[in-house]
C-alpha cells in the first residue's frame, strides 16, 4: 500500500483562501507597499512578515517595478482619440506616406536618456567611475525643431529663442518648405504639428492656408 509521507520542512503559512485574500488587497491598490499589504492582511488573521507577502505575491506573478508614465486622459479626451483613429483607419501606406510629421524637442547635453541609464556592475561596484551617469543641477540644452515623412528625414534646426507664433512661423517658412518641396516636389502632403499655443495660432494658420498646406488635426494631450 501506498502511504502519504509526512512533510519535512516549515509548514505553509497561510492557505489558498488567505492568499486570494492577499491578491485581493495587492490589486485593491497596486501601488500599497509590502508592509502596507501586511497590515491589510492581519486585519483578516493572517500574521506573517513582509518577506512573506513578497513571496506570496512573487509566486502569482506580481513584481514590483516602476510604472510606466502615460498622459492623463479625461472621458473627452479618450472619445476624440478614438474617433480620430476611426476617421484614418481606412488610410493606406501611401496616404501616410503624404504626412510630414514635426515636432520641437529639447535635448540635455552630455545627459543623457532622462529614463535612466543601465550598467553591467558587481553590488560592490555601484560608485565605480565607470558605473555611475554623471548629473549636473543646471545641464545645458538646446531646442531643436524638425520634420520628416515616409519618404525620409526633412530640415533641422536649432531654436536659440522662445517659440511663439512669428518665430515658428519663420521656421515653417525656412525648414518645412524647402523640406516639403524636396521630399514631394509639387504633390499635396498634409502636415501635422501638436496642439501648442503657437502652433495654433490665427497668425500660423493663415501662413499655411496661403501656402496651400493642409493640417492635420491633433487630438489634445497626445504624445
Amino acid at each position: 500500500m501506498v502511504v502519504k509521507a509526512k512533510r519535512t520542512g516549515r509548514p505553509r503559512k497561510t492557505s489558498k483562501r488567505q492568499d486570494k485574500q492577499l491578491k485581493a488587497i495587492c490589486l485593491e491598490n497596486r501601488k500599497s507597499t509590502t508592509k502596507q499589504m501586511k497590515h491589510k492582511w492581519e486585519e483578516v488573521g493572517v500574521n506573517v512578515c513582509d518577506r512573506t507577502v513578497r513571496n506570496r505575491l512573487k509566486e502569482m506573478g506580481f513584481q514590483y517595478r516602476k510604472a510606466k508614465r502615460k498622459p492623463a486622459l479625461t472621458p473627452k479626451h479618450k472619445r476624440t482619440r478614438l474617433q480620430w483613429a476611426k476617421e484614418r483607419q481606412s488610410w493606406t501606406v501611401d496616404d501616410w506616406m503624404k504626412v510630414v510629421f514635426s515636432d520641437e524637442s529639447r535635448i540635455c547635453i552630455g545627459q543623457g536618456d532622462d529614463a535612466g541609464t543601465f550598467v553591467w556592475c558587481r553590488s560592490s561596484e555601484i560608485y565605480e567611475e565607470a558605473c555611475l551617469k554623471k548629473t549636473t543641477k543646471f545641464p545645458q540644452s538646446l531646442m531643436i525643431w524638425g520634420c520628416m515623412s515616409g519618404k525620409g528625414t526633412g530640415e533641422m534646426t536649432v531654436v536659440n529663442s522662445s517659440i511663439n507664433a512669428q518665430v515658428y512661423i519663420d521656421i515653417l517658412d525656412s525648414f518645412l518648405i524647402p523640406s516639403i518641396e524636396q521630399m514631394f516636389g509639387d504633390d499635396d502632403i498634409i502636415f501635422q504639428d501638436d496642439n501648442a499655443s503657437c502652433h495654433r495660432a490665427k497668425t500660423v494658420k493663415a501662413f499655411l492656408e496661403e501656402r496651400h498646406i493642409q493640417s492635420m488635426s491633433w487630438p489634445a494631450n497626445r504624445v
